[in-house]
C-alpha cells in the first residue's frame, strides 16, 4: 500500500447505481487522496436559457444550444469541485467513460495534474464521441479488445474486481443481476429452470424498464427489479453465492465484472461468453462455458468442489493491480 499512500487522485466516472462510490472507496483503501467528480450534476439553464432555446430551435433550426449550456453550467461546477480542493497539483487523473465529460473539463484536469489516464469500458463504437477524446489523456485503455486496431493509442486491458470487499459465506447457489435484453432472455430463462429444476436456491435478477416486456417472462422463476441496486450491494450478493452466473451483452466484445467478482471471491462461474476459454484463469473446475445453448454436463460441474487458482492470477485481476496498470505505478 506505501505505492499509494500519499498520492492523489481524481476519479470521473459514471455516478449510476454508486459505481463512483466503488471506485473512491477502494482507491481510498489503497491509500490515496481521492476527489471524485460526477457526470450526473444537475444543472438549470434558468428561464432567460430556455427562451433563447425556443427560439433557436424554432426560428434558427438549432435544437442544441440547451444541451450545451447544460453542459457548460455542469463543468463549471465540476471544475468548481476541483477549485475548492487544497491540493495545488494531483499525482492522477482517471476518467471512467471519457465520452461523459467535456473536453473543457478534461483539459482543466490535465493541467492541474502529472499523469492522465481513461478507460473506455463499453466498446469505442457503443458512445462513438469516445473517439474525440483519446488524444487527450497521457493514456487510453479499452474494454474491447476488437477496438485496439480503430486507433494505436487504444490500449487493451481487462475489468477487474473490486479487492476491499470481502467473500461472504454461501447463502444461496447462483445469482444473477442483469438488465433486460432480448438477445439473451431466453437463455437467462432456460438456465435458471434448470438450475432450480436440479434443485438449487437461485437468485436470477432482472432490472426492467418497460412492463410490456415482462409477457413471456416466468416470474416465478425470474425476479423483476423496479428500482436501482447499488453496485457495492450487487457485488456483497455474488459474494454470497456459490456460483455467479454471466450472460453475454452482444453490444461489445469483452469479458464481464461478474467473471472476475468470481475470481475474486473463489466462486464458481456459469457463462456463455466463450471468451473467458482464452484467458489465464480459466479452468473447467471452476467455469463452465455454455456453448450452443448446450448444458450437457452442468449437473457434474456444480457437484465438483471449485479449484483454487494460483496467488499471482488472484493479484493480477484485483483492482490494486489493475490501478498500478491504468496509472503506470511501477
Amino acid at each position: 500500500m506505501s505505492q499509494f499512500k500519499g498520492k492523489s487522485i481524481i476519479i470521473a466516472a459514471p455516478n449510476h447505481y454508486g459505481l463512483l462510490q466503488r471506485f473512491k472507496e477502494n482507491l481510498k483503501a489503497l491509500g490515496f487522496t481521492v476527489i471524485v467528480i460526477p457526470d450526473d450534476i444537475k444543472v438549470n439553464i434558468g428561464l432567460k436559457n430556455n427562451l433563447i432555446h425556443i427560439y433557436k430551435k424554432f426560428f434558427s433550426r438549432n435544437s442544441t444550444f440547451k444541451k450545451e449550456k447544460k453542459i457548460e453550467l455542469r463543468t463549471s461546477k465540476q471544475i468548481k469541485i476541483l477549485e475548492l480542493q487544497s491540493i495545488e497539483q494531483f499525482d492522477y487523473a482517471l476518467f471512467i467513460r471519457p465520452d461523459l465529460f467535456s473536453d473543457n473539463l478534461i483539459q482543466y484536469v490535465k493541467d492541474k495534474t502529472f499523469s492522465t489516464a481513461a478507460y473506455q469500458w463499453d466498446g469505442m463504437d457503443r458512445f462513438p464521441a469516445a473517439y474525440k477524446k483519446i488524444n487527450l489523456f497521457d493514456r487510453f485503455f479499452i474494454f474491447d479488445k476488437t477496438d485496439h486496431k480503430k486507433n494505436e493509442k487504444l490500449i487493451p486491458i481487462t475489468n477487474f474486481y473490486f479487492d476491499d470487499i470481502l467473500a461472504r459465506g454461501n447463502v444461496m447457489d447462483a445469482y444473477f443481476l442483469g438488465t433486460y435484453m432480448e438477445s439473451r432472455i431466453d437463455i437467462i430463462v432456460r438456465l435458471s429452470k434448470k438450475l432450480k429444476n436440479i434443485g438449487l436456491k437461485i437468485s436470477v435478477n432482472l432490472i426492467v424498464k418497460s412492463p410490456k416486456k415482462l409477457r413471456n417472462i416466468d416470474l416465478g422463476i425470474i425476479n423483476i427489479i423496479n428500482k436501482p441496486i447499488s453496485f457495492e450491494e450487487n457485488i456483497v450478493n455474488s459474494s454470497k453465492s456459490r456460483i455467479i452466473l454471466d450472460f453475454v451483452n452482444d453490444v461489445h466484445h469483452g469479458i464481464s465484472m461478474r467473471t472476475f467478482e468470481s475470481i475474486g471471491f473463489k466462486k464458481k462461474l456459469i457463462t456463455d461468453n466463450l471468451l473467458v476459454k482464452d484467458y489465464d484463469f480459466y479452468n473447467p473446475n471452476n467455469i463452465f462455458v455454455i456453448e450452443n445453448n448446450n448444458f450437457e454436463g452442468i449437473e457434474a460441474f456444480i457437484k465438483m468442489p471449485y479449484e483454487n487458482l494460483s496467488e499471482e492470477i488472484y493479484n493480477k485481476y484485483s483492482f490494486k493491480s489493475w490501478i498500478k496498470h491504468v496509472l503506470n505505478i511501477t
